[in-house]
């Protein structure tokens, strides 16, 4: 029975999600919708783990995973969460490749992200106390923890793996004969990576939504430092390393352009060409007579 009232709450949290996209759409300047896009699309998403994790933890872990792999190809494909990141780290390819508004888009995109997920989890736990599954009471009572379970080296270890490899998965499958397959090779290889290591980090791969699903609201958490160091730093360097490594495999030298000869021909040269060429059909005495000709 708790799939069922875990189906009604990730369908409840894309409705609110939608009613207010659809209002947004029309009260902002399209240029500051995206903002509010990156807000609510983290939203959406952030309710959607909460809901996935109570699945794993009281359900069936496998239909966790089948769950996170639909979600996570519905975004990759854009049909939902209309082309937004959710994720910080998604618009650091933007900014290397790019070179553009560094400053105010993305630490903005990023503050908006940050404040879609922590208004998710008032909304998952007003659902969560508001139905009759005996599962999501043990939830509300157990409250949230960390999920860094290892050391911050290794943490940080983990977080950097997980994402330089989705991160590839992403840039390898963007090629002709897998470009139709990108978004389910993206999310199967985010699955497989999370389930592996699950028992370490959580393996997260997602700032925004680790500080509103392990830190701000947890019970037992970690110093803010370490949490920073941990589920911000790595993830951001495992994406930087995929981008550099993807340019290294991908870059191709320009090559040297050889200038053409200039070609002077004016009009003097094209009339005297044109003589000349007249000149070889006359006979040779012909010739003589035009030039003594020519002459006096």
């Amino acid at each position: 029975m708790v799939f069922h009232w875990s189906i009604g709450a990730i369908s409840a949290g894309f409705l609110v999600g939608e009613l207010f996209r659809i209002a947004l759409k029309r009260l902002l300047p399209s240029g500051y919708y995206a903002y509010a896009n990156e807000l609510i699309s983290t939203f959406q998403l952030s309710v959607c783990v909460f809901e996935i994790s109570v699945i794993g933890k009281f359900y069936s872990s496998w239909i966790a995973l089948s769950c996170t792999f639909v979600l996570l190809a519905l975004k990759h494909a854009e049909f939902i969460f209309e082309g937004a990141f959710a994720n910080p780290c998604g618009m650091l390819e933007d900014i290397v490749y790019k070179k553009a508004y560094w400053v105010k888009e993305n630490i903005a995109k990023v503050i908006f992200q940050l404040i879609g997920g922590l208004l998710s989890f008032p909304f998952i736990q007003f659902l969560w106390k508001s139905t009759w599954s005996e599962f999501h009471f043990q939830q509300v009572k157990k409250g949230l923890r960390s999920t860094l379970e290892v050391s911050l080296l290794y943490g940080i270890s983990i977080e950097i793996m997980a994402t330089f490899v989705t991160v590839m998965s992403d840039f390898m499958s963007r090629g002709h004969a897998l470009k139709k397959f990108n978004s389910v090779i993206r999310a199967a290889s985010a699955v497989v990576v999370s389930y592996a290591l699950a028992e370490t980090t959580g393996t997260w791969m997602n700032p925004a939504l680790a500080t509103a699903q392990t830190f701000v609201y947890c019970t037992r958490k970690e110093v803010i430092s370490e949490h920073l160091f941990v589920f911000w730093l790595g993830p951001v360097i495992g994406t930087m390393a995929a981008i550099v490594l993807n340019s290294l495999l991908t870059w191709n030298p320009k090559p040297v352009e050889m200038k053409p000869e200039k070609k002077y021909w004016g009009k003097k040269d094209s009339r005297s060409s044109v003589e000349n060429h007249k000149n070889e059909e006359l006979n040779p005495s012909e010739l003589k007579k035009r030039r003594k000709g020519t002459k006096s």
